[in-house]
């Protein structure tokens, strides 16, 4: 949230506005998009502008023990959790600038790998703050890595690993958000 304020302050945009439900496990939330989180649910939710996030979800992706992780029985860290609560946060800075349009593109895929990226420019300001521990984006790219598919056809296609990972490099490289809109076309 402080990245981001002050990110959009310095644009003369307003703070941004989300709320965080972390669901419990064995927990199940209603939520305003029509879905139910559970507690290995990961999603931004832009009709009640809520990131939900499963606590099973975060503890097994802490503990890498998510389906395709890279690096088998290596746990992935705190710092993979944080990159999947800040690329759902990308999703609702999308959706309160007016960028996330369904008629600008047939799958998810560019609105995914620019959440990447923002996530990516955030990892930056950890970074620049002298707070990012050795091996954090290491941690951080193999979640990516791991969320990646290869669904080409499918209007959920998030991008293949290689793309999910090199659009949150991306962010973290310039540490630029404008760098993100080239994944809009």
């Amino acid at each position: 949230d402080r990245f981001w304020t002050k990110t959009l302050a310095t644009g003369g945009l307003p703070e941004p506005r989300v709320s965080y439900t972390w669901v419990p496990p064995g927990g199940r939330n209603l939520t305003a998009c029509g879905e139910s989180a559970n507690d290995m649910s990961a999603f931004y939710c832009p009709a009640d502008d809520t990131i939900y996030l499963g606590q099973q979800f975060a503890a097994d992706l802490y503990q890498g023990v998510l389906r395709g992780l890279p690096g088998e029985g290596k746990a992935a860290g705190d710092f993979a959790v944080a990159y999947v609560l800040a690329h759902e946060y990308a999703h609702n800075l999308q959706q309160e600038l007016g960028v996330f349009d369904n008629r600008v593109s047939k799958t998810a895929r560019p609105f995914e790998l620019q959440a990447d990226c923002l996530a990516g420019t955030w990892a930056y300001s950890v970074y620049a703050e002298g707070a990012l521990q050795p091996g954090d984006l290491e941690e951080a790219t193999r979640a990516a890595l791991a969320v990646g598919d290869f669904d080409v056809g499918n209007a959920q296609h998030h991008g293949t690993p290689t793309e999910r990972r090199d659009a949150l490099l991306a962010g973290f490289e310039t540490g630029d958000p404008a760098t993100c809109n080239r994944f809009i076309v």
